[in-house]
């Protein structure tokens, strides 16, 4: 069981190598990226905090370099 679950936790055995590269000059770039201008979390005085402005704005930028 352990061992497997070290071949799962293995993404080049599961993944192509341009995927790989893609998602490697994502992590590179938001690694550089400044984001602290942004807030993290939406100001509120009411109710949940909410989901994470710079995880959202990452997410994004994500979704808009795979198409």
């Amino acid at each position: 069981m352990y061992q497997l679950q070290l071949l799962l936790n293995i993404p080049e055995i599961f993944t192509s190598q341009s995927k790989i590269d893609f998602y490697s000059s994502i992590s590179s770039m938001f690694k550089n990226l400044d984001l602290s201008s942004m807030p993290e979390f939406p100001s509120s005085d009411h109710g949940r905090k909410g989901c994470s402005h710079r995880a959202m704005f990452r997410a994004f930028v994500v979704m808009k370099a795979e198409r």
